[in-house]
C-alpha cells in the first residue's frame, strides 16, 4: 500500500491522496444500511488503500491509467446517498472522490442545458440554474447530498420526473473515463442516429464501465406556476382507479405521490402537482381533481400538500447530519426495507394483492403499499422487530420476504427496482432480472474492462 500511495502522491496534489482511517471509513460505505442486507450473502468488506480526489477529467484519467496498469480497483464515489451499496469496498480498492470535482461550468440559456462536473451536488446545480430563470428537472429525496454523477449512476427518478423523466432521460451527453484511461465525449444533441446512444453505456451502469466525469443536462424553464393538491381515497383500488384514468385522459401530473394510510388517516393518501405554464397547469389540475372526485375522492387541506412538498428533503438533510446513524440502522433489533419495483399497469393490483399475503404469512409488518410518478411505479415499506421474530433471525425473515416479492414481480413481467439502482444488495437477483442480458453485459465488461477495475461486483458483474 505504502507503495502505491507513494506513486499516487507523483500523479496528483500529495494533499489530495488520503490516508486518514477515519475519512476512509466514511469512503467506504453508502446509505446502504447495515439491516437491509440478506444475512445469508453479505457481502465482504475490505478498507480502501486510499482515497484520491480529483479536481478534473485529466487527472481522472492518470488515475484510472495508474489502477489499469496495476490492476487496482477503483470505486467512484459521490455524495454517498446510494441505498443499495454500490459504492461499497468490497476489496482493497482506491476509492475515487468526486466531490472536489464540481464545478458548472456553463448555463447555456438558449440552448436550455447545463454543463457540470459530475461532482456538482443536485441541491447547488439547481440554485445556480434558479439564478438564469432554470430548474433541474431532477428532484429525488436526496437533492442537499447526491451528485449528479451518482444520479446518473443509478438512473433515478425524483418527485418532479412525471413530466422531466428520469435523471437519464435529462442527460444530452456525457464525458467518461474508461479503464484504459481513454476519455469518452458524445455529443450533446438532442437526437443522434449516428449509432447507438453510447450515453447509455454509463446511464445506470454504476461506474462498471467507466467513470462519468462531466454531463450536459437538459435543463427546464421556472414554472410560472405550481398547483399542489392532497386527496384522500377510501381506499388504495379506489385511488388507483382514479389515477389510471388521469392517464388514460393523457394527464402527466408532475408530481404523483400515493399510498394508503400511514396511521395518520384511514384510506389511501394522494398528493398530485401539476406545474409549468399558469394556464395549462390551471386546465389540468382542474381536470385531475374532477376525475378524482368522481371516483370518490375528498380534498385535503392545501396546507397538507404544501407541508408534503416542503419536507420532502427532510431526511436527506437528517443524513447529511448524521451519515453514520443510516449505516448502522438495524442494530437496535427494528429491521426496516422496502421494495421500489416496475410492473404493467394490469399487474400492480394483482400483484399487490399476492403480496399482501406474502407478508402476512411471513410475520412482517406492512406500513403502505403506494405509487411515485406513475401507474406501473409501486413500493412498499416493510419493517420486522426482533421480539415480532418469534425466535426467527428477524433480518433473515424480513430479507427472505423482500427476495420473495421481488422474484414475484420478475415472475410478473415487471423489474424488481425503478430507481436506486442495483449495487451490492440487488446483485444476487440479476440473472433472474436480465436473464442472457447479464451474459451480454458481462461480453461488455471484459472488453472494455479486462482487468476488472471497475466498482467490481456491482451491478451483478
Amino acid at each position: 500500500m505504502g507503495d502505491i500511495v507513494a506513486r499516487l502522491k507523483e500523479l496528483i496534489d500529495p494533499e489530495r491522496v488520503i490516508i486518514d482511517s477515519h475519512r476512509l471509513d466514511e469512503l467506504s460505505w453508502d446509505a446502504l444500511s447495515a439491516g437491509r442486507l440478506h444475512p445469508k450473502r453479505l457481502p465482504e468488506l475490505a478498507a480502501p488503500l486510499c482515497a484520491v480526489a480529483p479536481e478534473s477529467t485529466e487527472e481522472v484519467r492518470r488515475l484510472v491509467a495508474f489502477a489499469n496498469a496495476e490492476k487496482v480497483p477503483l470505486v467512484p464515489y459521490g455524495g454517498g446517498s446510494g441505498l443499495m451499496g454500490g459504492a461499497l469496498s468490497i476489496r482493497p480498492c482506491i476509492v475515487i472522490d468526486m466531490g472536489g470535482m464540481n464545478q458548472i461550468i456553463e448555463v447555456d440559456v438558449e440552448a436550455r442545458s447545463a454543463r457540470a462536473q459530475s461532482g456538482v451536488v443536485l441541491e447547488a446545480l439547481d440554485q445556480r440554474l434558479n439564478e438564469e430563470g432554470y430548474i433541474l428537472g431532477h428532484d429525488p429525496w436526496t437533492v442537499p447530498v447526491a451528485t449528479l454523477g451518482g444520479a446518473i449512476s443509478t438512473n433515478s427518478v425524483g418527485y418532479r420526473a412525471g413530466i422531466y423523466g428520469s435523471m437519464g432521460a435529462q442527460v444530452l451527453a456525457l464525458e467518461a473515463v474508461l479503464p484504459n484511461g481513454e476519455a469518452l465525449r458524445t455529443r450533446a444533441v438532442e437526437k443522434s442516429s449516428a449509432g447507438i446512444d453510447l450515453n447509455a453505456l454509463f446511464i445506470g451502469a454504476e461506474g462498471c464501465f467507466g467513470i462519468v466525469t462531466e454531463a450536459t443536462i437538459r435543463i427546464f424553464p421556472r414554472p410560472e406556476a405550481r398547483l399542489l393538491h392532497a386527496l384522500l381515497f377510501e381506499s388504495f383500488e379506489q385511488g388507483y382507479r382514479a389515477i389510471q384514468t388521469l392517464f388514460r385522459n393523457g394527464l402527466r401530473p408532475a408530481v404523483l405521490d400515493f399510498g394508503d394510510s400511514d396511521g395518520r388517516l384511514q384510506g389511501a393518501m394522494l398528493y398530485l402537482g401539476f406545474e409549468g405554464m399558469k394556464e395549462s397547469a390551471a386546465a389540468e389540475a382542474a381536470r385531475a381533481l374532477s376525475i378524482c372526485r368522481l371516483h370518490g375522492a375528498a380534498a385535503l387541506p392545501q396546507e397538507e400538500a404544501e407541508r408534503f412538498w416542503r419536507d420532502r428533503h427532510v431526511i436527506a438533510r437528517r443524513f447529511l447530519n448524521n451519515r453514520r446513524e443510516r449505516r448502522e440502522r438495524g442494530k437496535d433489533g427494528i429491521y426496516r426495507d422496502w421494495i421500489h419495483v416496475a410492473l404493467p399497469a394490469s399487474r400492480v393490483l394483482p400483484f399487490r394483492t399476492a403480496a399482501i399475503e406474502i407478508v402476512e404469512r411471513r410475520g412482517v409488518h406492512l406500513h403502505e403499499s403506494g405509487l411515485w410518478i406513475q401507474p406501473e411505479l409501486f413500493s412498499m415499506p416493510l419493517m420486522i422487530e426482533d421480539k415480532q421474530a418469534q425466535g426467527r433471525d428477524a433480518q433473515l425473515v424480513l430479507e427472505e420476504t423482500v427476495e420473495e416479492l421481488l422474484r414475484l414481480v420478475q415472475q410478473m413481467g415487471g423489474s424488481m427496482e425503478y430507481t436506486h439502482g442495483v449495487g451490492v444488495k440487488l446483485a444476487p437477483l440479476m440473472a433472474a432480472e436480465l436473464g442472457y442480458g447479464l451474459e451480454v453485459l458481462g461480453q461488455i465488461k471484459k472488453t472494455l474492462d479486462p482487468n476488472n477495475i471497475m466498482n467490481p461486483g456491482k451491478l451483478g458483474l
